[in-house]
């Protein structure tokens, strides 16, 4: 295996000593500490903080590094427990302290980093990263390379979690991979999707596959019957549609053992994207020969049925389901009832799936505009050009990242979310995949069998 050509520590920090971070300051009357509930998180988690061997009684001020962000009191024993402290969503991706202050004080390590651990950033889709605090308007322009990784073959979206960056390859395997280091381990499978420590992925073999996703271990596995695309994590389920005879399975299985909770068939042909998932539904686009429907199922039954052709995965926001058509329509459908809330014409067809942010809808077109749309009303916010058909986007932070081209030259744009000025593009020559948002690194696999990592300088 080729090495990365320049390093970024993707996963530099991540050294956790389990549930709680512990650091102890030596003091002449004894040790004071403080442990943490979490350790590692993104912009704006929530922790509890507790504390022992401070004086008795007393006011601790808890800081974020030198932002005060709560405090506590002590018992007569010099401890407390279960103070709530926020990181605030300013802190940057890496090292910080948690420190708590009274006459002493005592500190503990807390490691600031989000994930894109699935397709739709999370399983109800929408394709925009909320905790991006790097990459911003005012510096995308300053995208530089920081690694590309030779694979053998042309690669598929990555996702990013727990320090890693997992993707496929049209070689037939899986790569987990370490920018530090290279490549952890492989396996043969593609659609990855990581949530609580676990990957799941398609097997060529039709198994749905879980590992773990730091050793590659196997942990469980379900036979699908079938191909089947990417699956989708959600509330402790693993949701899978897979192609059967005359149609599809749509399959729940429980996250941490592989169970079947339940399994209908749907008389369609599924869309070639991942489901997406909300408070227990499943949404599923079909396409193709048999059937054209967006479909709401939950525990196993159909709840509604839309008919249009829905080739990649639906977003799920705030009890509205958004996708793009075939019919050269973006639509907006109760999650509920199915009901059209509205829709809103291209000139040609939708067949990205949509990013949701901030109260607006971005949709790409073949007919080569992204549409921002007002996501209550599906009114034009605005329309940008940028090349002969429009990939699914990717949102964060006010910047718009998305894949553009005429089947020559291809483009990865980066357009002000606001305004949609091009702030910066990278050209390419085979075709690249969505991209991925996370800890100031845009990732991107292509067609040319790299996987790329663009940071700034």
């Amino acid at each position: 295996m080729t090495s990365p050509t320049r390093v970024f520590a993707v996963g530099r920090h991540a050294s956790l000593c389990g549930m709680a971070c512990l650091l102890f300051i030596s003091l002449s009357f004894g040790q004071a500490a403080i442990q943490l509930s979490k350790c590692v998180g993104p912009p704006t988690t929530k922790a509890l903080v507790s504390g022992e061997n401070f004086p008795a009684d007393a006011e601790v001020n808890l800081y974020f590094d030198q932002l005060r962000v709560g405090q506590a009191t002590t018992d007569s024993m010099g401890a407390f427990s279960d103070a709530q402290i926020v990181v605030p969503k300013s802190a940057l991706p890496g090292k910080h302290y948690v420190i708590g202050k009274a006459q002493i004080e005592a500190k503990t390590r807390f490691l600031v980093r989000a994930n894109w651990p699935q397709y739709g950033f999370g399983p109800n889709g929408g394709r925009h990263n909320r905790f991006e605090n790097v990459l911003s308007p005012k510096n995308v322009d300053k995208l530089t390379l920081r690694f590309k990784y030779a694979a053998p073959a042309g690669l598929g979206p990555p996702v990013v979690s727990g320090g890693m960056v997992y993707f496929s390859s049209n070689d037939g395997n899986l790569y987990a991979l370490n920018a530090d280091t290279g490549v952890v381990w492989e396996t043969s499978g593609y659609g990855p999707a990581v949530a609580e420590g676990l990957l799941y992925f398609m097997g060529y073999d039709y198994y749905v596959h879980a590992l773990n996703a730091k050793t590659g271990a196997e942990v469980w596995t379900y036979l699908s019957q079938d191909g089947a695309w990417g699956p989708v994590v959600s509330g402790g389920m693993v949701y899978v549609a897979a192609v059967a005879t005359a149609g599809y399975d749509l399959a729940a299985l429980d996250a941490r053992t592989g169970y079947l909770w339940w399994r209908t068939f749907i008389w369609a042909t599924p869309s070639m994207s991942p489901p997406s998932a909300a408070d227990g539904t499943v949404y599923v686009g079909a396409e193709g020969y048999l059937a054209f429907d967006l479909l709401a199922v939950s525990n196993g039954s159909v709840l509604w049925q839309y008919p249009i052709a829905v080739s990649s995965s639906p977003a799920v926001v705030s009890g509205v389901v958004y996708a793009g058509s075939a019919d050269d329509n973006v639509y907006a459908l109760d999650a509920t009832t199915g009901s059209l809330r509205w829709k809103y014409s291209t000139a040609k067809s939708v067949y990205s799936s949509p990013a949701a942010a901030d109260g607006v809808i971005y949709a790409g077109s073949q007919d080569g505009n992204i549409y921002a749309l007002n996501a209550s009303t599906g009114a034009l916010v605005l329309k940008r050009s940028i090349g002969y058909f429009a990939a699914s986007p990717a949102v964060a932070n006010g910047v718009v990242y998305v894949v553009s081209g005429n089947g020559t030259v291809y483009h990865l744009n980066a357009l002000n979310a606001k305004t949609g000025v091009l702030l910066w593009k990278y050209v390419l020559r085979l075709e690249p995949t969505d991209p991925v948002v996370v800890n100031g690194i845009v990732y991107f696999g292509s067609g040319d069998g790299y996987l790329y990592a663009f940071g700034l300088p």
